[in-house]
């Protein structure tokens, strides 16, 4: 079955007190999040047994991965394998929008109906 929607009309959920704006489409296989950082956001070091791929669309972070340091921009992309710790931190005025695709799904991120 083929599921078609558009970023503009999924829900954004609010994260970190109004600092992060999450919105999610997903299969049952992958999942790509949508993430709105501002400059005050500051996510914890974390990690989870996923697979992640990040895409910077917009602003510039640095990002911790494991015991490294690197500047993003616009454009970059990032791979993350499961259980390694990181952080994303907006160096900047602007917002950060970036786009993360999961495997297997974070199950954790799905809205109460997600439609799938």
């Amino acid at each position: 079955m083929v599921t078609k929607s558009n970023w503009n009309s999924l829900p954004g959920v609010e994260i970190w007190h109004g600092a992060v704006v999450r919105q999610v489409f997903s299969g049952k296989n992958s999942m790509m999040v949508m993430n709105r950082i501002t400059p005050a956001a500051r996510p914890a070091l974390h990690s989870h047994p996923h697979e992640q791929l990040s895409y910077i669309l917009e602003g510039k972070c640095k990002f911790v991965l494991g015991d490294e340091i690197f500047d993003l921009v616009e454009g970059d992309v990032i791979l993350i394998p499961p259980d390694v710790p990181h952080s994303l931190e907006v160096t900047g005025d602007k917002n950060v929008l970036n786009l993360d695709v999961f495997s297997p799904i974070r199950e954790d991120y799905l809205p109460a109906n997600p439609g799938r």
